[in-house]
């Protein structure tokens, strides 16, 4: 009988640092008991003790989780209040790992581990019942099933694994485009910032958005530039110079062949930006006028996966619904 099966009966986990985990199977929830009594975690709704087991999809052909049993009750590790959750990808032997918030302060947790190679099979794990609370994703996984996710699972925690960097020794390669669109030479402290992100995921070893901005535009790599929209909390400053440097490049003084065969891409880049400045600024006069003239359907789609963000980060009530109705309109753009 698996876990799942089981009525009433619950799981214990006595842990190194001297708490109980206590999990009750029927349910899939827990509550971890401290010297003090019952833990009530940090972001608990209603200052509930009672947490539900975490359901981790880790999504994409190259992950090797064999060291869990999919489907089934597993513990990890906790550290500063974050599940440590190894696992392999790309048919490398070594071990990685991810991080999420737990907001516990027990130094083991209860967890769920799924693999699927693509989100079919996620959404029959919905149609049976299985709610899940955290997708990974390696970067293979395309923009409208990343936006397909997002729309129908909006509570859900995506996280995208970004592949390995492999910085050209080649001297164009340490070129950033200036203010007029031409190659510039870097110094070396920008230099040494992207030899150092080599074997990592750029976005995470940098945070400075601007920079990495200029970076992604120089490749013409416009999906990563999008990106920085959900990996960083821009500031309406950060958008103005992104906007700045697609600006140059929507104009394309130099007439560059590969800028013109991207001119609408970049446009309609700028417009998502724009945007963003407006939700960034709470502009709710101009972000609403926008939505009743409006949006083509790919800035429908983006619009709407940064305005769920937003929404799961609002300070108050107020914002939360603000965001909520500007969702319901943007979706009915796409």
């Amino acid at each position: 009988m698996s876990f799942e099966e089981s009525d009433h009966q619950y799981e214990e986990r006595k842990t190194p640092a001297g708490f109980l985990v206590k999990v009750r199977l029927s349910k899939m929830t827990y509550v971890v008991f401290t010297p003090r009594g019952p833990e009530v975690p940090k972001g608990a709704k209603n200052n509930s003790i009672i947490v539900p087991v975490p359901r981790v999809v880790f999504l994409g052909e190259e992950f090797n989780l064999s060291h869990f049993r999919l489907g089934e009750l597993s513990f990890v590790n906790v550290k500063s209040s974050k599940l440590i959750i190894p696992y392999q990808h790309g048919g490398s032997r070594d071990i990685k790992t991810i991080f999420l918030n737990s907001g516990s302060e027990s130094d083991i947790l209860p967890v769920i581990i799924y693999h699927f190679n693509n989100i079919k099979e996620i959404h029959n794990l919905s149609e049976q019942g299985v709610e899940f609370h955290h997708i990974v994703a390696d970067e293979t996984l395309q923009r409208n099933d990343l936006v397909s996710l997002k729309i129908r699972y909006p509570n859900v925690n995506i996280l995208i694994l970004k592949k390995k960097i492999a910085v050209t020794q080649d001297p164009k390669a340490a070129m950033l485009p200036d203010e007029k669109g031409e190659n510039k030479p870097i110094d070396d402290s920008v230099g040494i910032a992207m030899r150092a992100t080599n074997s990592a995921n750029i976005n995470m070893n940098s945070d400075n958005p601007v920079f990495l901005a200029r970076i992604h535009l120089r490749n013409l790599e416009l999906e990563k530039v999008k990106q920085l929209l959900f990996d960083f909390n821009l500031g309406v400053e950060d958008i103005t110079f992104i906007r700045t440097f697609l600006e140059v490049m929507i104009k394309n003084i130099n007439n560059k062949e590969e800028l013109e065969v991207n001119k609408e891409k970049l446009k309609t880049l700028d417009e998502i930006f724009r945007l963003a400045a407006m939700i960034v600024k709470k502009d709710e006069t101009d972000f609403e006028i926008e939505l009743e003239k409006g949006l083509q359907k790919d800035v429908a789609y983006m619009i709407y996966a940064l305005l769920e963000k937003y929404q799961e980060n609002a300070s108050n009530i107020e914002e939360e619904i603000m965001y909520w109705e500007w969702k319901y309109r943007a979706r009915r753009l796409m």
